[in-house]
């Protein structure tokens, strides 16, 4: 096993989704702010869940690098085959995030926008208008 066909592995295997959450972290946080049910402090809640997609995102790729790297031929090699893998990872992990978090979305965007209830006299008015 060559040193540096590993070492290039796991540096690609870590960077790339750690690249990949941090261009969507700040949409990412916002939209989660907002899919969360009760407002917390610091919008912590958002925070566990862009955290946790760091994690799974690089232990994902990590996965996939360690199973599938190659280790054993040139570095150009193990290059190629290690953005592959990290692209691979990143994809799989971003789409499962991304589709975990368009749910709640589209089902608050099926339902129907809920009026503002009106007052006794506001509603007593307006079925008095003669128009």
């Amino acid at each position: 096993m060559s040193e540096l066909n590993f070492a290039l592995t796991l540096f690609i295997a870590i960077a790339g989704p750690i690249l990949a959450i941090s261009y969507l972290r700040p949409i990412l946080v916002p939209v989660l702010n907002a899919l969360c049910v009760e407002s917390m402090p610091g919008s912590i809640g958002a925070q566990f869940w862009v955290r946790s997609a760091y994690v799974l995102a690089v232990a994902g790729t990590l996965v996939l690098a360690l199973l599938f790297g190659d280790f054993m031929g040139e570095p150009l090699a193990a290059v190629h085959r290690a953005l592959l893998l990290a692209a691979g990872g990143c994809f799989v992990s971003i789409a499962v995030i991304t589709r975990r978090v368009w749910a709640p979305v589209q089902a608050r965007l099926a339902k129907p926008a809920v009026a503002a209830p009106r007052s006794p006299i506001a509603a007593t008015a307006a079925s008095d208008r003669w128009v």
